[in-house]
């Protein structure tokens, strides 16, 4: 069974059985994708964060990080705003990527941030500023189950 059938299996069994806000996990060989839901139903989901973690090598250099973000920058490109690899950290081995263009609602600006760990770690969010204010705070992801399945597979295809 991939990765994308496990999310699905389980997303399955939290509609029924576990009331949100709850942790979904999944693994499958050497990878694990965690979600931090707050809400599910038949048709998609809402979550604080995924995260995505491999032991497929022991770590990840700054180019491999680099070179995974590209791919996964490239991959992806099904979500509110395409993604775009904006730093690496070559010596705190991270590399961050963000949405190019953020949606604008109001006052708030929203974008995806993804973070890619030398652990072989990947962290996204749903981020929003707030303009008036100036801070910045994590929402909720809203994504279809099907595009949660996709986004699992495409990580994992993104992978070097």
């Amino acid at each position: 069974m991939n990765l994308s059938r496990k999310i699905a299996a389980a997303l399955d069994e939290n509609t029924t059985v576990h009331t949100p806000p709850c942790v979904v996990q999944v693994e499958e060989g050497p990878h694990r994708l965690s979600l931090n839901l707050t809400a599910v139903d038949t048709v998609g989901v809402a979550f604080e964060s995924l995260e995505f973690s491999t032991t497929a090598r022991p770590e990840w250099d700054s180019d491999a990080l680099r070179a995974w973000g590209d791919r996964l920058a490239a991959r992806v490109t099904y979500l509110m705003e395409p993604l775009k690899v904006l730093e690496v950290d070559a010596g705190g081995g991270e590399v961050h990527i963000r949405s190019q263009s953020p949606t604008s609602r109001e006052e708030h600006k929203s974008y995806y941030e993804v973070r890619l760990f030398k652990r072989g770690v990947l962290c996204l969010e749903r981020r929003s500023f707030d303009e008036a204010s100036r801070r910045r705070a994590v929402v909720s992801c809203r994504l279809t189950r099907e595009v949660l399945e996709r986004l699992g597979d495409d990580i994992v295809a993104s992978m070097p």
